[in-house]
């Protein structure tokens, strides 16, 4: 009987669990258009010639951006490591779709359909373990041939990953991608709406534990019906994860632009990767303040100075004449400028010489 109990009990955990687990929230079903609306306020949209309508997000002057890797944090759930956003708009970017890398515009995200708990391919380097987003068009295979580029991998210590500050030992020195060891740990799992999803797992939770010399809580994911931002150290991990609809659409942002727009439009190329809604008091004020004068936001010179060059080139070309008053003295002495036209000396008449023989002779 005690065994029928167990049984019994092992059988509707099992099912609580696939039925917390499943991968789309069946109450929620969103489109690409979906991606275009709720991102708009959190970033510009620019069509690209190679991938379409790629999204940028606008940022911080001082903000160095990374994908998983600025502003979240790693969590391990039953569906592997989950990267939790501290960002608004993370629900989408780090969950659906790829990230790449514009030598112009920056770090750029193209949507896509299938939700992740994030999409990164994962690899050790040294004592390090090394992560990198997954590019356009890189899908998950256990012998991939893809490398992403060096600077793409962020890289922590493997005895500092789990710690709460892990952002301070990432590594950022030059990394030969060919020294990297790819983890292919692959989650595979099925539903009824799809049997074929996937993504890489990670390293292992018992590896992690190991090198961290700590243990490592596996939390669990809940759906919810709207996007929302939560702390990464809560045993519950709320997720916005609904399915996106796959029929064929003619949906674009409502508003975008093209490369070369975006381009012509930037200022300078020192603020090309930077939107100037956010950009910090002191950058407007250095740029303000090298417009010429007479436009907006550069101040008028004061009236004093315009009346002293006027008076000053008046007294270069006219001297007025000294007053014999002590007031007027005074104020001549103010206003004169020393560049004045110097008046010349009197001429000195001597007196006629007498001859003293003459003198003597009378």
């Amino acid at each position: 009987m005690k065994k029928i109990i167990i049984v019994l009990g092992i059988m509707m955990a099992a099912s609580i669990c696939v039925k917390g687990h499943n991968y789309y929230n069946n109450n929620a079903a969103i489109s690409i258009q979906t991606f275009y609306n709720e991102l708009a306020p959190y970033g510009e949209w620019i069509y690209t010639p190679d991938y379409g309508y790629a999204w940028r997000p606008y940022l911080g002057y001082y903000e160095d951006f990374r994908p998983y890797a600025t502003k979240g944090n790693w969590v391990y759930t039953d569906l592997g490591w989950t990267w939790v956003s501290e960002y608004r708009w993370g629900w989408a970017t780090f969950h659906y779709g790829r990230w790449f890398y514009d030598n112009y515009f920056g770090w750029m995200w193209l949507p896509g359909d299938e939700w992740a708990p994030a999409w990164v391919t994962w690899g050790t380097y040294n004592d390090y373990w090394a992560w990198a987003p997954m590019g356009p068009n890189i899908h998950v295979n256990v012998n991939m041939g893809w490398y992403a580029p060096g600077f793409w991998w962020t890289m922590v210590p493997r005895r500092n990953f789990c710690s709460h500050n892990w952002h301070s030992y990432i590594y950022n020195r030059p990394v030969q991608v060919t020294n990297i060891t790819y983890i292919t740990n692959v989650y595979s799992g099925n539903n009824e709406n799809h049997s074929n999803w996937h993504w890489y797992n990670g390293p292992r939770k018992v590896e992690v534990e190991k090198h961290a010399r700590t243990k490592v809580q596996t939390r669990t994911i809940t759906d919810v019906d709207k996007p929302v931002t939560v702390a990464s150290r809560t045993n519950s991990i709320p997720v916005y994860r609904p399915e996106v609809t796959k029929r064929e659409e003619r949906s674009r942002p409502a508003n975008y632009r093209t490369v070369e727009k975006s381009k012509t439009d930037s200022r300078t190329t020192e603020n090309s990767r930077i939107n100037t809604r956010t950009t910090p008091a002191e950058k407007r004020t250095t740029v303000t303040t090298t417009k010429r004068y007479g436009e907006p936001g550069v101040a008028p010179k004061p009236p004093v100075q315009k009346q002293e060059i006027k008076t000053n080139r008046h007294q270069e070309t006219r001297v007025a004449p000294r007053s014999s008053s002590q007031t007027s003295d005074k104020r001549n002495k103010s206003t004169v400028n020393t560049r004045q036209v110097e008046k010349p000396a009197p001429t000195r008449v001597e007196p006629a010489r007498t001859n003293p023989s003459t003198t003597r002779r009378k």
